[in-house]
């Protein structure tokens, strides 16, 4: 109860103000309206992977979706992976600008409650390896996703781990990243509820998320979607 008043005293004393320009924030975040509607908004994408597809394709599923389905039976992306938001989630993974997690956490929730996107799903978000953990000193896709627990969904960070250190896939070309990651993960249980959502930052080749979604399947998962707050355009 204190630390709630607390924070209700805190942003009413010290409200938000723009990441970009400064003006005050709008709905409790740390952007305004006018930069808000300039963000690099994914609105066209494949219902599979989050590709991002030009509008006038007409089209629901990139070529890749269409002649080799991914372990992901749905997956959808907040942004195209450009400034600002890039800097945003570099900031996020290596400045420890936790601040930005609860932007872009925001963001997402946002998106979420526009779209009415049906029951509440169980979130799981990617997990680290223990020892990168303890480097980083917390779960980018976990701050991300304590924003959405806002709108009614349940967090479940316990039901899999990351049973091997792995390479960055940052550091590493798209044709070793898959080779990666295989059998990096460990499911212990399949969480409550019927709707299974992974969340991550960002998004490029898929196989972090891939790799996930097979192991959850392998666990007895029906159906695995994705979250993620940018796509690139390599596929």
């Amino acid at each position: 109860m204190v630390y709630t008043w607390t924070k209700k005293l805190h942003k009413r004393l010290f409200p938000p103000r723009c990441r970009l320009c400064r003006a005050p924030g709008v709905a409790n975040l740390e952007l305004c309206a006018a930069c808000r509607a300039e963000l690099p908004w994914l609105t066209h994408r494949c219902a599979r992977c989050a590709l991002p597809l030009r509008r006038e394709s007409g089209i629901s599923l990139c070529n890749h979706c269409i002649n080799a389905p991914p372990p992901l039976d749905a997956c959808d992306a907040l942004f195209d992976y450009r400034g600002p938001v890039d800097g945003w989630i570099r900031d996020l993974k290596f400045a420890q600008d936790l601040a930005a997690a609860r932007l872009l956490g925001g963001l997402l929730a946002g998106r979420i409650a526009e779209d009415k996107r049906g029951p509440p799903a169980t979130l799981v978000p990617v997990p680290l390896h223990r020892k990168r953990l303890a480097q980083r000193g917390y779960n980018q896709a976990l701050e991300i996703a304590r924003m959405l627990c806002e709108q009614g969904y349940r967090l479940d960070a316990a039901c899999c781990r990351r049973q091997r250190t792995t390479s960055p896939q940052s550091d590493l070309p798209a044709s070793e990243r898959r080779g990666n990651v295989r059998n990096a993960f460990s499911v212990s249980r399949l969480p409550a509820g019927g709707r299974l959502v992974l969340i991550d930052d960002v998004m490029t080749t898929g196989a972090t998320l891939h790799e996930l979604a097979r192991s959850f399947k392998r666990a007895g998962a029906e159906r695995v979607e994705a979250w993620v707050i940018a796509r690139t355009g390599v596929d």
